[in-house]
């Protein structure tokens, strides 16, 4: 069966959703200390969260931050912008990642208003993975929009392209289709640190994303536009990369000394007056509630 590739420009390579948990004391200090932090900064907009239970979970959520604890340990989830903006800091804060969303956008010059129901019919007849073919699903909307599902929810990878033009009432159809990988589980962490130890990760994000489809569905977008989106972002600076590291690389041992000998001496020996820093924006008394 012939590879079909999608000739397209492809506009948006981003994180779209993740999970990320967190158990031990420090990490469940550092993890709300982000999510309340996104929190706080989001009411300052204009964004409310109100009360959020799932899974044993209690806390808040705006629809695009979610925050909450329970006995043995704290989750954040995040989605949309917020995941696309703040994953990197959301998982070095965490000790697990048990979902990350993939999506690349492409736009085109001339509508394709088939594609979803042509990768659906192709899918069928690519060769099983791991002896058996991928499930599919496609559902067909009155406004004109299409979405193809491909593989089993339940699954730690199920993708999915629809019409995101429609969806948005931004475009007419076939225009601009959104391809998503919702990947869970082990494959979710692994992916999520390969992801952060490129430079820039959308170009890896595509590739996956691209390889994905192509092995399952014979259907893709061109390789030849992979660096479309790249062209007018802006190249991390070298305080961003500092800012990067210290992230990842430092927070854990501060947090870890901030537990053992207290947050004063540790501020000390950065050469910080205690006075002059910035008060923790969660209590100690409200992540200990969590153990």
């Amino acid at each position: 069966m012939k590879l079909r590739l999608l000739k397209c420009k492809v506009t948006n390579a981003s994180v779209d959703w993740i999970t990320c948990t967190a158990s031990t004391k420090s990490s469940r200090e550092g993890l709300w200390s982000v999510g309340q932090r996104l929190l706080h900064r989001r009411k300052a907009e204009g964004e409310h969260a109100t009360a959020w239970h799932a899974h044993g979970y209690s806390g808040w959520s705006d629809g695009s931050v979610t925050l909450g604890n329970r006995r043995d340990g704290c989750i954040l989830r995040l989605g949309g912008q917020e995941a696309g903006n703040e994953w990197v800091e959301c998982l070095a804060a965490s000790e697990n990642c048990t979902r990350l969303d993939l999506a690349v956008d492409c736009k085109l010059e001339t509508p394709v208003l088939r594609l979803s129901r042509d990768i659906y019919r192709d899918a069928g007849h690519v060769p099983p993975l791991r002896g058996r073919k991928p499930k599919r699903h496609l559902i067909v909307s009155g406004d004109g929009g299409s979405t193809v599902y491909i593989g089993a929810r339940a699954s730690e990878s199920f993708g999915r392209v629809y019409d995101k033009g429609i969806e948005q009432k931004v475009s007419q159809a076939g225009l601009w289709w959104r391809w998503e990988l919702e990947l869970k589980g082990e494959t979710a962490y692994n992916e999520a640190l390969r992801l952060k130890a490129v430079d820039d990760h959308r170009v890896l994000l595509m590739a996956k994303v691209a390889h994905w489809f192509r092995t399952r569905t014979m259907h893709s977008y061109t390789s030849t536009d992979i660096h479309s989106c790249l062209q007018n972002s802006r190249t991390p600076t070298s305080s961003d990369r500092q800012l990067r590291w210290l992230a990842q690389g430092v927070r854990p041992t501060v947090l870890s000394l901030i537990e053992r000998v207290g947050r004063d001496r540790v501020l000390f020996a950065l050469g910080i007056p205690p006075q002059s820093a910035v008060s923790p924006t969660v209590p100690l008394t409200t992540v200990q509630e969590c153990a």
